[in-house]
């Protein structure tokens, strides 16, 4: 995308983990398996890398999973990034700081 790693409000210096995509099947949403995977994923990213914090960005009109990171995993909006999408639609910016 033409980005650098400091392009989240980061530190140079400061490490941290970076979520590309999550999906679940859609017969097996609302059974807790995206929750569940994200708070894997940040544990590892905590624990194993010494991350400080997770980005993510995640579709405007993407209200389930803006629900999920905000309302249930405690993520908070950075920033909107505009035509972040190819098809032009904004992004969120969504940061959670980890606790080692």
């Amino acid at each position: 995308d033409g980005k650098d790693d400091t392009d989240d409000g980061a530190e140079p210096s400061e490490t941290h983990g970076h979520v590309n995509s999550i999906s679940v099947l859609r017969t097996y949403r609302r059974l807790g398996i995206a929750k569940r995977l994200m708070l894997l994923s940040q544990e590892a990213m905590s624990t194993v890398y010494k991350a400080t914090f997770v980005s993510l960005h995640v579709r405007k009109s993407n209200k389930a999973a803006i629900g999920l990171y905000r309302d249930t995993l405690g993520f908070e909006v950075a920033k909107v990034e505009k035509k972040y999408y190819g098809d032009g639609e904004d992004a969120l910016s969504m940061r959670l700081r980890l606790d080692h």
